[in-house]
């Protein structure tokens, strides 16, 4: 599975990228079937009178199915990147149970 992580109008940190990477793990192991993994961290302007603000994106490629969450903060970049994940997991959780409640019930074999 390829990771993408790009930073807009801000310094890419080495704290940042390895808590992407690190969620990005977590959601593998929930997910297994996980085809790719786009990440966009960008400050879209800055501003002296309400603070900076942070805008996480985060696509994530599933067999069939594409799962984007899009999460604005105020908070430090780690801890904004965290709360994009958690609403990611929620989110594909949402999916993955509609998925699998979405199959036909197997019939059990009569011998």
């Amino acid at each position: 599975m390829s990771v993408q992580i790009r930073f807009l109008n801000m310094r890419r940190t080495a704290s940042v990228e390895q808590e992407i990477t690190t969620r990005v793990d977590e959601l593998r192991a929930l997910h297994g079937r996980l085809i790719g993994c786009y990440v966009s961290v960008e400050m879209p302007h800055k501003s002296h009178q309400s603070g900076n603000t942070l805008e996480v994106r985060v696509s994530l490629a599933l067999p069939g199915e594409l799962v984007v969450i899009r999460k604005s903060s105020s908070a430090a970049p780690a801890t904004a990147v965290r709360q994009a994940f958690e609403a990611l997991r929620r989110r594909l959780r949402k999916v993955t149970g509609k998925r699998i409640a979405a199959r036909k019930p197997r019939t059990p074999r009569v011998r």
